[in-house]
Formats: C-alpha cells, sequence, structure tokens
C-alpha cells in the first residue's frame, strides 16, 4: 500500500473515522448514536480498519470481521452492509490531494470489501445454522410433551 494512504489516514483519522462512523450508523433504521455499545463497537472495527488500512495485517483483518458480524446480526441485504466499505473510498478520497494514486487505494477497499463478505456470510451462516438448531429443539420438546 502506497504511504500516501497511509499518511493521509494518518493525518486526518479523526475526520474520517468520525464521517464513516456516522454514516455507519446511518444504516441503521432506529435512531443509533455514538455512544450506544452498538455505536462504539462500529467505530471500534472501523478504528482498527483504518489503524490496519496500509498492510492488510491482523488489526485490519479483526477490523474488518468485527464490522461483518455486527452487520450479519442485523436483517441487511449483504450489499446494504457493504455499502459501507465504498463509504470509506468516498470519505479517503475527498481527504486525499488530487495527485494521490486512487487506483491504489480502490484496490486496498476492493480487497477489505470481499474480506468483509465473506466474514459476513460465514456469521449469517452460523445465525442460520444456530436458528434451525433451536427449531429443532423446540420440536423435539414439543414431541416429548406431546407423548408424555
Amino acid at each position: 500500500m502506497s504511504k500516501t494512504w497511509e499518511r493521509v489516514i494518518q493525518e486526518n483519522r479523526k475526520d474520517i473515522l468520525q464521517r464513516w462512523h456516522e454514516r455507519g450508523l446511518g444504516l441503521f433504521a432506529e435512531k443509533m448514536s455514538a455512544g450506544t455499545p452498538l455505536g462504539e463497537a462500529l467505530a471500534d472495527g472501523m478504528g482498527m480498519i483504518l489503524d490496519g488500512f496500509g498492510d492488510g495485517g491482523e488489526t485490519c483483518r479483526e477490523g474488518v470481521n468485527r464490522l461483518a458480524r455486527i452487520l450479519a446480526v442485523h436483517p441487511f441485504r449483504p450489499s446494504r452492509s457493504m455499502s459501507l466499505f465504498r463509504e470509506l473510498q468516498t470519505i479517503l478520497f475527498e481527504s486525499a490531494s488530487p495527485g494521490a494514486d486512487r487506483e491504489l487505494c480502490r484496490e486496498r477497499i476492493e480487497q477489505i470489501t470481499f474480506d468483509a463478505f465473506d466474514s459476513f456470510m460465514e456469521h449469517r451462516e452460523l445465525i442460520y445454522k444456530l436458528k434451525v438448531e433451536e427449531s429443532r429443539s423446540q420440536m423435539h420438546m414439543l414431541l416429548r410433551r406431546a407423548g408424555t
């Protein structure tokens, strides 16, 4: 990753995070604020992504996983959930000077989005498996009660 984008993030981190966080909170139909546990978890995950944006290391992956987990438990379409990463790209482009290599940033955001989608789908799959197991358990209990 270009040092240019790392520098853009470092110099504008607070503003980038605040703007991205506001847009993330805007995804939720109910009035969501930064001070709620969900709002704080969203900000933590976003901060981790920004901190590891350049190298795509463990910090970034953990942030992506945290955001994907939050988004997976809400009834959003995957495309709506992943739009959050497109928002980051827009904010970064607005924060950078005109000479910055935008293609490099696009590629990085694309990779982060793909990673987020994979994680999102893993979490969704787990949620549905848990729902099926719960339904089976309830059915088993009803059958046991009916048999006695």
